[in-house]
C-alpha cells in the first residue's frame, strides 16, 4: 500500500509539473507518426500520432474519397509517417454536466491537443516489433471478418483481439442491462486462459518447465500487443510476468505486491492512465479478488464460490459506476454465476480453437461454425429475453463525490464485518449508504 501511495504521489507530481503543458505551436507543415491506437469512423480516420518533439496529439484526417477509406482499412497505419498540414481545434464542450468530457479523454491518453488534417504526403514506415505486432493484429481483424460467419465476428473480434467496434448496439445493451459487459473486455481471464494453454501445451510436449516459462515470458507481452493493450491487459500481462519472473529467479512476492508494482509502474509511465475508466475498475477489481480471499475459502462449493466472487467485485466498484455510469446492474449479482463458467470454458475456449482452424483447415472450421452458430444465436436470444424482464437496473443518477467516498467506505466495512461472519451488521452498514444514494436526488429537488 506504502508503494502504491508513493508512485501515485510521484506520477501526480510528474503529471502537473510535465505532462500538463500547452501544446507546441506547430508549424506550416510537421511529421506525424501514427500508433497503433486509432479508429476508422463514417469518412474520418481518428487516432493518436506524435510529432518529431516527442508531443502526442489526437489526429482526425477526413478521407476524400469512398476508395481512399477502404484503403486505410486494409492496411495498418502503425509507425507510418505524414509530412501534414493541419492546426489545432479546441476539444468540443460537453453538452451537459453528465456528458462525455473529450478533454478528459485527451489528458488521459497524454495528448496536448487535437489536430485536424487539411492535406498530407507519405514520408515513411518506420519498423519495430510494436508496429510489426500491430500490423500482426490488423491482419488477424481482417482474417476473422474473412472467414468468421458475419453473426460471430464482433464477439471473435473482442474476445481474440479486444475489438468492439463492430459490437451490435442494441446488443451491447444488452450486456450493459446484464453486467456482463466486461467479459467481452480481455483481462486477467484471457491472460490466465492463455498463459494456462501455452504453458501446459508445452509440457505436454516434453518442453521443459524452465524453458517452458521463458517461453511463456516473452509470449505474453507480444499477446498484450495484440490483444489491443488495453489497461486491464496491461494489468494482467504485467502481474503474471512480474510473478513468473521473480518465481523463475526463485525470488518470493506476494500477489498483492505485484499488483501494487504494476499500478505503480503504470502511472509512472503514462500518468494520464488513472483517468481512464477501464484502467480504475480493472485495478479496483482486482484489489478486491486480492484482499477478500479469506471470504472465498469460506465458501462450500463453485456455485457460491461464484456468487462471492462477483459479490465481491461488483459490489466494490459499485461506487465507481455509479460515478461513472450513474447505473448500477443488479442482475449482475445473478446472471455473472452462469456468464463467468460460460465464457470462461465454452465460449473463449470455442473461439480460440477456431481461430487456430481457420488458418490450418477452412472446411473443418466451417463444420465447427456450423454446429455452434445456431447454438451461439439460441443464447442470444436468451439474452434479449432476459434482458427485458424489469426492475434489472438501479439508476439513482450520479452521486456526489462524498457519496461515493461514503458507498466505498460502507463497502470496506462490510467486508470487514463479513470476514468476522456479522452479516447484520454487513447488511445494515452496506444498506443505509445505499439508500441515501437513491434518495438524496429526491430531497435536493423537494428543497428546491
Amino acid at each position: 500500500m506504502i508503494i502504491v501511495l508513493i508512485g501515485g504521489l510521484l506520477s501526480h507530481i510528474f503529471f502537473v509539473t510535465i505532462q500538463l503543458i500547452a501544446p507546441t505551436p506547430l508549424p506550416s507543415s510537421f511529421p506525424l507518426t501514427w500508433s497503433n491506437d486509432y479508429k476508422i469512423s463514417g469518412q474520418k480516420l481518428r487516432g493518436f500520432a506524435t510529432t518529431t518533439n516527442g508531443q502526442k496529439l489526437y489526429v482526425v484526417y477526413t478521407f476524400s474519397s469512398e476508395q481512399e477509406k477502404v484503403n486505410y482499412e486494409h492496411t495498418s497505419i502503425a509507425g507510418m509517417t505524414y509530412l501534414a498540414k493541419g492546426e489545432f481545434v479546441t476539444p468540443s464542450p460537453s453538452a451537459h454536466d453528465y456528458a462525455f468530457s473529450m478533454s478528459t479523454y485527451l489528458t488521459s491518453k497524454g495528448a496536448t491537443g487535437i489536430v485536424e488534417i487539411t492535406s498530407w504526403t507519405f514520408m515513411e514506415k518506420r519498423s519495430s516489433p510494436t508496429i510489426f505486432l500491430a500490423k500482426l493484429r490488423q491482419q488477424m481483424k481482417r482474417h476473422i471478418e474473412m472467414t468468421f460467419p458475419q453473426t460471430l465476428v464482433a464477439e471473435a473480434q473482442a474476445l481474440l483481439i479486444g475489438e468492439q467496434d463492430q459490437m451490435d448496439d442494441e446488443l451491447q445493451r444488452a450486456y450493459q442491462k446484464l453486467g456482463i459487459t466486461h467479459l467481452f473486455a480481455i483481462s486477467g481471464l484471457h491472460v490466465a486462459l492463455m498463459s494456462w494453454l501455452f504453458f501446459e501445451g508445452l509440457l505436454r510436449i516434453r518442453i521443459r518447465k524452465e524453458m517452458a516459462t521463458v517461453a511463456l515470458l516473452i509470449l505474453l507481452p507480444i499477446y498484450g500487443v495484440i490483444a489491443g493493450g488495453a489497461p486491464s491487459v496491461w494489468r494482467a500481462v504485467s502481474v503474471v510476468e512480474l510473478m513468473m519472473l521473480l518465481r523463475y529467479l526463485k525470488w518470493a512476492l506476494s500477489i498483492d505486491d505485484a499488483l501494487a508494482i504494476s499500478f505503480t509502474g503504470f502511472v509512472l509511465l503514462e500518468p494520464g492512465v488513472i483517468f481512464q475508466i477501464g484502467f480504475q475498475l480493472s485495478y479496483l477489481a482486482a484489489a478486491s479478488l486480492v484482499y477478500s480471499s479469506f471470504i472465498f475459502t469460506q465458501t462450500s462449493n463453485w456455485i457460491s464460490r461464484s456468487f462471492f466472487v462477483t459479490f465481491v467485485c461488483q459490489l466494490l466498484v459499485y461506487p465507481l459506476l455509479l460515478h461513472h455510469f450513474y447505473e448500477l446492474s443488479i442482475s449482475s449479482f445473478f446472471v455473472n454465476i452462469i456468464f463467468v463458467p460460460l465464457f470462461s470454458f465454452v465460449i473463449l475456449p470455442f473461439n480460440m480453437v477456431a481461430l487456430v482452424l481457420t488458418y490450418i483447415s477452412l472446411p473443418l472450421a466451417n463444420l465447427l461454425f456450423a454446429c455452434y452458430e445456431p447454438l451461439r444465436n439460441g443464447l442470444t436470444n436468451v439474452i434479449f429475453s432476459i434482458q427485458a424482464l424489469p426492475f434489472q437496473l438501479w439508476s439513482p443518477g450520479k452521486p456526489s463525490i462524498w457519496l461515493c467516498c461514503l458507498a466505498m467506505l460502507s463497502v470496506l466495512a462490510c467486508f470487514y464485518f463479513l470476514e468476522t461472519k456479522r452479516f447484520g451488521h454487513a447488511i445494515v452498514v452496506l444498506v443505509i449508504p445505499a439508500i441515501w444514494i437513491h434518495v438524496y436526488p429526491m430531497l435536493i429537488v423537494t428543497q428546491r
